[in-house]
């Protein structure tokens, strides 16, 4: 799982199809890519496709190549921008800016944080992979409940970082069945599966197992987070009891492992 943070100076370089060299600047139009030059043009959808940027990451200078631009054909709650670009190294050397993801897509796009800024986030990464499942953490559900809270509710559970203090215990490629109180996502119920945890935006509100009981047990999610101690274990975490509260934004099942 990875995700790319680029923090973006406001005027960036661009090469574009008649190879003349502009400033302009950059902003995420929900997924989309949309460049403003400083000629008045706007690139956005497939026109940005041989721009190269140059954006300032981890303190140094990194030139980025659009590669190609496509639709996701799954993604719940709109339609979402799949840019597969590459890097640019100083000694002419060139790479994939994203992992493959599990259907070997080298691909990511931005996600707004609502203050003009974003980050860029592969599909092999939880943030994407929770934009795609539908929580968008620009909008807001038509229940005014916060898109930004699930989001975020979805990344914890994702890693399953139970404490919601960034200690994932997950394992890459493990299959998980989500659903939220909003309808965005519902149980497929799937043979095998049982309800694993309840969610909020700062971690689990209860657990009634480990997903992968070998990389941590109850006992220790006691220790770790004495907020949870009450909440543990199948009786004290029921997918029928955790509906009904008001906290709980998400849930899950998992395969015992």
């Amino acid at each position: 799982m990875r995700s790319i943070f680029l923090t973006l100076v406001i005027a960036l370089t661009s090469v574009v199809s008649d190879a003349q060299a502009l400033s302009g600047k950059l902003r995420a139009d929900g997924t989309e890519f949309v460049l403003r030059l400083s000629d008045g043009r706007i690139l956005r959808g497939a026109d940005v496709v041989g721009m190269q940027l140059v954006v300032q990451h981890l303190g140094e200078a990194v030139t980025i190549r659009i590669e190609d631009v496509s639709e996701a054909s799954k993604a719940a709650g709109g339609a979402v921008f799949l840019y597969r670009a590459s890097v640019h190294e100083p000694d002419g050397s060139s790479h994939d800016l994203c992992l493959p993801d599990a259907a070997g897509l080298r691909a990511g796009f931005p996600i707004p944080d609502g203050k003009g800024w974003f980050s860029f986030s592969c599909t092999s990464g939880v943030e994407a992979k929770c934009v795609l499942m539908g929580y968008r953490p620009w909008e807001q559900h038509p229940s005014g409940a916060s898109m930004r809270d699930l989001h975020k509710a979805c990344i914890h559970l994702m890693r399953a970082d139970y404490g919601g203090d960034d200690q994932p215990t997950t394992r890459d490629g493990t299959p998980i069945d989500v659903e939220d109180r909003f309808g965005i996502q519902t149980f497929d119920h799937v043979d095998g599966m049982t309800f694993e945890a309840a969610w909020g935006p700062d971690g689990a509100l209860c657990v009634a197992r480990p997903r992968i009981a070998g990389n941590i047990a109850l006992e220790t999610l006691a220790k770790r987070y004495p907020h949870l101690e009450q909440a543990l274990g199948p009786e004290a975490c029921t997918r029928e009891r955790m509906a009904g509260d008001a906290r709980v934004l998400l849930l899950n099942r998992s395969h015992p492992n």
